[in-house]
């Protein structure tokens, strides 16, 4: 059914785009529509557009000065109409998520009542022709995650999709890694996962190279995966973990990642809207890199005295599926530190060869549709860490500030239970509420309320 509406549109958009530019508005719209009810996926409009623009230029190539009667009285609107349109310009997008934490106090140590900005972000993206697609992101917030009060150029890259049929979209510049996990989701639980906080890089990026298929990389591509969407994949080799805070030590680092998607995609917003098939998605990653100067080995020196050079390796497995307007997910990270030469120091002080840290989360959605388009979203998480890395969870510590009190109630080793309550306004305003109860198996056991405004433009 959906490629009958895809060759229908497709028909209909052609002769309309190609004939006047004052319908293009309109039919971008239609398109754009079709796609948020699910008739059409992301590539369906891409596809459709791009035929449109090639049937233009065919007809202006054609008869590059048409000189009809109502032409001829108004020659110059006749000649830019027949021109091919330049590709769309780049255009400024953003997400701002102003925040309210409170953490009672207790145990001896202050609560937090606080506001601040979970993300500021700006950028620009868009088609710089048929081929080439640029895309950057700016976080002006001050938690950034290991850029506390500090700006940082999070993504900037850009994609060939000379090769998309085949091989997959060509990126280049800094983008999430691939072995990174999960795709990133338009939102998600209020608070970082574990497995994502363990995985390679400053959030899940790195400057380099990789090769992806499949909207699993989304937002570096939107292509549909092989085989008719039912294998994602990517693979990339990157100048080290923790490149966006400027760690770069001429070592890289290797990523790989593969999803099997039997029935196609599933969705990419984690509280689905709309009355969806089922779809579901089993992936895994792996990770590799050398590294001389990262978080840990910082500590190690102190201890040591001298240089450590690690062997580094990320082990991840995710799940994904939704139901109609459920939604769940699952994922899994094993990360591995080996020293050389030299024994390292964990979490407790002791010294071993290998350092090993795991984490895992689960959990599902529901949404629930009101009138005028609006929509509740109830949620369910839970979250086990056994991190041995001494900087690598913490998880207050990015959460509302620097204090000893918030440093304090960090947890290398328990559990996390979460309840989310989210409304929509609209895909593109949300307000995320959470209360999460952390569950230290040595530390303070704590609960906490986050609220926060999502706002894409």
């Amino acid at each position: 059914m959906q490629r009958i509406i895809f060759l229908t549109v497709a028909l209909l958009v052609a002769p309309v785009a190609a004939v006047a530019a004052a319908g293009d508005a309109y039919v971008d719209e239609v398109l754009n529509a079709l796609e948020r009810k699910g008739l059409l996926t992301a590539q369906d409009v891409h596809d459709i557009k791009l035929k449109a623009r090639e049937a233009e230029r065919a007809q202006a190539a054609a008869d590059p000065h048409p000189e009809t009667p109502s032409q001829a009285q108004a020659p110059a609107q006749s000649v830019s109409a027949a021109l091919p349109k330049p590709p769309q310009a780049l255009r400024v997008w953003g997400r701002l998520q102003p925040r309210y934490t409170y953490v009672p106090a207790g145990d001896g140590l202050d609560g937090t009542a606080s506001f601040t900005f979970r993300r500021a972000r700006i950028g620009f993206r868009g088609a710089l022709n048929d081929r080439f697609y640029a895309y950057l992101q700016y976080e002006a917030a001050n938690e950034t995650p290991a850029l506390a009060n500090a700006d940082s150029l999070l993504d900037v890259w850009i994609r060939y999709n000379g090769f998309a049929d085949s091989l997959g979209d060509i990126i280049v510049g800094q983008q999430f890694i691939p072995g990174y996990g999960r795709a990133p989701q338009l939102s998600a639980s209020v608070e970082r996962k574990f497995p994502e906080f363990l995985a390679p890089g400053t959030a899940g990026r790195g400057r380099g190279l990789s090769i992806e298929r499949g909207k699993f990389g989304a937002p570096e591509t939107l292509t549909d995966g092989a085989f008719g969407d039912r294998l994602q994949y990517g693979l990339g080799v990157f100048n080290g973990p923790d490149v966006s805070t400027n760690n770069d030590n001429n070592d890289l680092l290797y990523a790989v990642v593969a999803a099997l998607t039997p029935l196609g995609m599933p969705v990419e917003d984690e509280y689905e809207i709309r009355d969806l098939p089922f779809r579901y998605l089993i992936g895994a990653g792996y990770s590799w890199s050398r590294d001389s100067g990262n978080l840990d080995a910082r500590v190690q020196n102190s201890l040591l005295g001298h240089s450590v050079t690690l062997d580094n390796q990320w082990w991840q497995l995710m799940g994904e599926w939704h139901a109609h307007r459920w939604f769940g997910w699952a994922s899994w990270t094993r990360f591995v530190s080996e020293g050389t030469d030299d024994l390292l120091m964990d979490t407790d002080g002791g010294l071993d060869r290998r350092l090993h840290s795991r984490a895992w989360a689960a959990g599902v959605t529901r949404s629930f549709p009101l009138a005028g388009g609006r929509h509740w979203g109830l949620g369910l998480q839970y979250q086990q860490v056994d991190n041995e890395h001494p900087s690598r969870t913490r998880f207050m510590r990015i959460l509302t500030g620097n204090s000893a009190d918030e440093l304090a109630r960090g947890m290398d080793r328990g559990q996390v239970f979460q309840l989310m309550a989210t409304y929509i306004f609209n895909p593109n305003i949300r307000l995320l509420n959470e209360y999460a109860w952390f569950d230290a198996d040595e530390g303070v056991d704590y609960g906490g309320f986050i609220t926060q405004l999502q706002v894409d433009f």
